[in-house]
């Protein structure tokens, strides 16, 4: 069975995450520690960015001798069936003591998908814990705070985990490629395009080019665009077709901007007006309005 490559190389001690430096450093002196007095933590930011693998790795680097088995319980709010079979997990977990473990760690992950009477059962795990000394460190993992109830952010430290350069994802990309004998290419070599479409998301990024994916798709389509090999309508039409019309505008934006055009808005404005007009629309409508809006504004600067 082929091994997916986000869980082939995922980092297993916190020397080895990708970026994120601050929070890095900060969690390494912790583990040397034992994590003595540190308190539950969230750890908030979009997809791929490797907050799931910083949690796992504090738990390794705090006991490297034991098996993250006995010493870290991670859990997925959308694995599990109710709160109380996650009460139960948690507490059967803690009362078990081991040599050597000081504090166990409990990972949870994707805490904003629960309900907020959900929510309030964990808030009533993190104070029902004073009998167990030392406490447990509860670890939160999810995308977005505001989602978080305030009773779980109030008890909790939170760490924004951002999306990954494009130096540090450019070179992610280059070791496993080596590692994998995969000679780079322009389909599995993410582009400045492709960096700010996937916002930094390593673990799709990964996905793409193990599948044999062409990683720079948009690249391709927009390149057609530039040179119009065939009419622009028939462009927007193949592109409408096959994307929701708010993700084909927003990636056609993205672009603009890394070639600078949306900083002179005179000069793209009809297009960005079109863009705000079509989302509700047909695709086939949406597709002769932005081929317009593209032929009248945008076309004209690519030319010069």
């Amino acid at each position: 069975m082929t091994t997916l490559w986000s869980e082939k190389y995922r980092p297993f001690h916190l020397s080895e995450i990708h970026g994120h430096t601050r929070l890095r450093r900060l969690l390494e002196t912790a583990a040397k520690n034992r994590c003595r007095g540190l308190p539950p933590l969230i750890l908030y930011g979009p997809p791929g960015t490797g907050k799931t693998s910083i949690a796992h790795a504090l738990a390794l680097d705090t006991y490297p001798n034991v098996s993250p088995i006995l010493s870290s319980l991670y859990l997925n709010a959308s694995d599990e069936r109710s709160i109380e079979v996650v009460r139960e997990r948690i507490f059967d977990f803690v009362r078990t003591r081991w040599p050597g473990i000081e504090r166990k760690f409990v990972i949870f992950d994707e805490v904003e998908t629960m309900t907020d009477q959900a929510q309030l059962s964990l808030r009533a795990l993190l104070d029902a814990d004073e009998d167990v000394v030392p406490k447990p460190l509860y670890i939160f993992l999810c995308n977005t705070l505001c989602r978080v109830h305030t009773s779980i952010r109030s008890r909790a430290v939170a760490f924004f985990c951002g999306h990954l350069s494009s130096s540090i994802i450019r070179k992610s990309v280059e070791n496993v490629l080596k590692q994998e004998k995969r000679q780079p290419t322009t389909l599995n070599t993410p582009s400045d395009l492709t960096l700010q479409i996937m916002r930094g998301d390593l673990r799709q990024i990964y996905c793409k080019i193990q599948t044999g994916d062409n990683i720079n798709e948009w690249d391709q389509w927009i390149s057609r665009l530039k040179k119009r090999p065939e009419s622009t309508l028939m462009i927007w039409e193949d592109g409408t077709s096959k994307v929701p019309i708010s993700i084909l505008c927003r990636n056609v934006l993205l672009w603009l901007n890394l070639m600078g055009l949306l900083s002179e808005s005179e000069k793209v404005r009809e297009f960005v007006d079109a863009v705000f007009t079509v989302r509700d629309l047909p695709s086939d409508k949406a597709a002769r309005i932005l081929a317009t809006a593209w032929e009248n504004s945008v076309a004209k600067h690519l030319k010069d």
